[in-house]
């Protein structure tokens, strides 16, 4: 359990719950400036959909109301000074089957605020009002190359759970690779009876404690007809292909639609056989895709890099998930 004296303690004057019909667009411009945004599409269109939001709330005044009733919306608090916001954290509800839990996320602070301890009183005020809201699980995600942000939430008590990679390319990049493909490595129409297999891989690669966070419901995975309908009908899009080594089942890669920036790649491969078949299944998968469009791969961190880096693929960013109990 969290220390008493981190969740409790006096609550700075200069903190105040996030008001979202006054408060989202400067939110949208601190995070904008403490964060690459520019070299993010996701992240960009994240922030221009809070401004357009916060333009919609401004002319229905009502709204205000319904943010307050609705339990589901995003919550959080902001650091004030002279009607300026400096600093803000974002509370974001989860209720995936069996659990719920909250995640910290936005924790900005403005360049020339730094170093006077917000970010901490923010993260303390949280997770004290977290507490009296009887939770019991709280997460946040932290980029690996942010060395005060880790060491201020392992002194709140969070412990790290996963560090997971995110890797980036445009297909075309890999139709040049110039070492020859292995022809007994074969992708072939991804077969029903492969389904338990694939299950087992895909709770190695993507384990069960942050499958909550991800944009995918390995479910929609589940072959046969009945599923294929319910997913076109939802509008989700899947490709899988099976991949054997002389005739050996070694995995199964799919390609995933999405709204955002990049299509997904979800790969279900043993680790005895990635090395040998992945680098070639990969190219040929994104033979059969949209040389335009680009691909997201999120695996753990460490796993596979160099033969990423070797196939072209760009280290997007690397994130630590971190997780404390109250």
């Amino acid at each position: 359990m969290v220390a008493q004296s981190i969740l409790e303690g006096h609550y700075d004057p200069h903190i105040r719950k996030i008001d979202l019909t006054r408060d989202l667009s400067k939110i949208a411009d601190l995070i904008e400036m403490c964060f690459p945004i520019a070299s993010d599409p996701d992240g960009q269109k994240y922030v221009n959909q809070m401004r357009k939001s916060a333009r919609e709330m401004r002319m229905v005044s009502w709204l205000s109301q319904i943010a307050e009733m609705g339990k589901v919306q995003a919550s959080g608090f902001v650091w004030e000074e002279n009607n300026k916001i400096i600093g803000n954290l974002s509370l974001i509800p989860y209720r995936p089957v069996g659990f719920g839990l909250t995640m910290i996320a936005n924790v900005a602070v403005h360049p020339d605020y730094r170093r006077r301890g917000i970010a901490k009183a923010l993260t303390r005020r949280a997770l004290s009002h977290l507490r009296r809201q009887n939770a019991n699980r709280v997460w946040l995600q932290v980029r690996d190359d942010n060395a005060a942000a880790i060491a201020l939430y392992h002194a709140l008590g969070f412990k790290a759970r996963a560090f997971r990679t995110t890797w980036r390319i445009k297909p075309k990049a890999l139709i040049h690779y110039k070492e020859e493909l292995d022809p007994d490595i074969t992708l072939i129409r991804h077969r029903p009876a492969y389904w338990s297999a694939q299950k087992t891989l895909l709770e190695i690669a993507y384990p069960r404690n942050i499958r909550w966070n991800l944009p995918v419901n390995f479910s929609r995975f589940t072959p046969g007809l009945f599923q294929k309908i319910v997913n076109a009908l939802d509008g989700m899009h899947h490709r899988h292909w099976s991949i054997e080594y002389k005739d050996e089942f070694c995995g199964v890669i799919t390609w995933q639609k999405t709204d955002t920036y990049a299509n997904n790649l979800w790969l279900a491969i043993s680790e005895e056989h990635e090395d040998k078949v992945l680098q070639t299944a990969l190219v040929k998968v994104c033979k059969k895709l949209s040389q335009r469009h680009p691909l997201s791969i999120d695996y753990p961190v460490g796993r596979f890099s160099a033969q990423f880096r070797a196939l072209g693929f760009g280290e997007f960013r690397t994130l630590i998930w971190m997780e404390v109990n109250l």
